[in-house]
């Protein structure tokens, strides 16, 4: 493997010196990716935790650096770890103002707004939610982003912005904004699952860079674990004749102490209780905008904006100043008479820096073994039963689970559930080579481990306490008085 040349760097807080090259500084200099330098990481956390100020720049570059360690450690080729780090420096070039908080009305599927009670109407939601909770296991991983996931947004920037795109083809080659749009949205069916992982998986160069970033600027202690060893202990494996990024047994306490220090850091961080109110009555606010196309684009608009060779001048300003601006715009505008009482509520307090009060003793924060004993617990409150009765309080509910793993056994009897299912319904079934494919999927997303050619999941491992932590998940219930 030759070395980069290399035409700069910078100072970084969280890994020292990160070296680029001219393909790399020439990205670095355009507006669409100096545009990053506007969306906080963390959107809303710095009202709680003050130095968590970062951005989705300095993170993209220190995603790069670790991409090119273990690209290095798998000694790439020279032109797959220009990929990489291009991949790594990319990944984040499609992202919302106020990174995930703004993206999730985009995502999800947007329901009609209620004329009346809005309280009643949130809380029904959340019940209904609750009562759908079950245990069926999935028996696919690797889905690729689609629709107005940042991801997608990124991949279609880089397939289509002539500048970015042109950058990339001198430096790595006609084939390379392909395999680097396949990295960002987690498409392996074209691209090599090796390479796909080392930015899109459960053990990737983002998460290590966000947990240790986000950890170091909020004050926090979660952000510490053993990378050094952690990269030192990466191979590769092969899985049905495909290439799979593995670790050695050396580098199972590693895993163990990542996957556990990033449940921590959703629980004290991510779920505080301030934080999550904050950043959901952001989401409700962004909800109604762009489905009344008021300041914030519909997702049409939004894909015009990106699928250009010229990308819009109105997606260079799609920052967090554009969520801020749209929240006066909102409270300042002719028609502000006709906006429902909830939107102007949740726009004031955020202008002010202030939030919807929380209800003493309300929180239900526990962990369980499984999504059922999740749903008894609820259930067994006071406070459930009166749930969609509630008119002057908001009921907020979160989850987060361990890992993505499951038991390899348990797997393959949720594929045999499922090929009995659709033989029953439509009389076809599962083909061998889904099935097959299905496997690859499921070692390319979750951790595994290389042993005398042997590849397996990290919580099939009697040396690994994910065997028995893989599975639980942290619940978080809460209720706020709407006034």
């Amino acid at each position: 493997m030759s070395n980069l040349v290399f035409s700069g760097r910078v100072l970084d807080n969280v890994h020292g010196f990160i070296e680029y090259t001219e393909t790399e500084e020439c990205i670095i200099d355009t507006l669409l990716f100096k545009r990053l330098q506007s969306i906080k990481q963390l959107s809303i956390v710095n009202w709680v935790f003050p130095g968590s100020e970062h951005t989705r720049y300095v993170h993209s570059l220190g995603v790069m650096h670790i991409a090119d360690r273990i690209a290095k450690r798998l000694e790439l080729p020279e032109n797959e770890r220009k990929i990489v780090r291009l991949a790594g420096l990319l990944h984040d070039i499609g992202h919302y103002p106020l990174s995930h908080v703004c993206e999730l009305p985009y995502k999800n599927v947007l329901e009609a707004f209620p004329t009346e009670n809005y309280c009643v109407d949130n809380n029904t939601k959340v019940k209904r939610q609750i009562d759908d909770l079950n245990d069926i296991l999935t028996y696919k991983y690797m889905k690729k982003s689609q629709g107005c996931h940042h991801e997608k947004i990124g991949a279609d920037i880089v397939l289509n912005n002539k500048e970015i795109r042109e950058l990339i083809i001198k430096d790595c080659g006609e084939s390379a904004p392909g395999i680097i749009a396949d990295i960002i949205i987690g498409n392996t069916e074209r691209t090599n699952p090796l390479l796909v992982q080392i930015l899109h998986s459960e053990l990737d160069a983002d998460g290590i860079d966000y947990l240790m970033r986000d950890a170091m600027l909020a004050g926090t202690s979660f952000g510490a674990f053993e990378l050094d060893q952690l990269i030192r202990c990466m191979c590769v494996g092969v899985v049905e004749g495909k290439q799979i990024l593995c670790i050695s047994p050396k580098g199972i306490a590693a895993a163990d102490q990542y996957l556990i220090n990033k449940f921590f850091s959703y629980s004290q961080v991510v779920f505080n209780k301030h934080v999550t109110i904050t950043e959901w009555m952001a989401e409700q606010v962004v909800n109604w905008m762009q489905r009344n196309n008021a300041y914030f684009p519909r997702t049409e608009d939004l894909k015009q904006w990106v699928e250009s060779e010229q990308t819009s001048e109105k997606y260079l300003s799609f920052t967090d100043n554009y969520f801020w601006a749209s929240l006066q715009n909102l409270l300042s505008n002719e028609l502000y008479g006709v906006e429902p009482d909830f939107i102007k509520t949740f726009c004031r307090h955020l202008i002010h820096h202030s939030e919807l009060k929380y209800e003493n003793g309300s929180e239900l924060k526990f962990i369980c073994d499984n999504n059922e004993q999740i749903k008894q617990r609820l259930r067994s409150e006071k406070c459930y039963a009166e749930l969609d009765k509630m008119d002057d309080r908001i009921a907020i509910f979160a989850m987060r689970r361990m890992s993505k793993q499951i038991h390899y056994d348990d797997f393959e009897n949720r594929i045999l559930e499922q090929i009995q299912k659709e033989k029953e319904e439509t009389g076809d079934s599962i083909t061998e080579e889904q099935r097959t494919e299905y496997k690859v999927r499921l070692f390319s997303e979750c951790i595994c481990i290389k042993e005398d050619e042997k590849v397996s999941l990290l919580c099939d491992d009697e040396r690994s306490l994910m065997r028995s932590l893989y599975s639980r998940t942290l619940a978080v219930f809460r209720l706020y008085k709407y006034e």
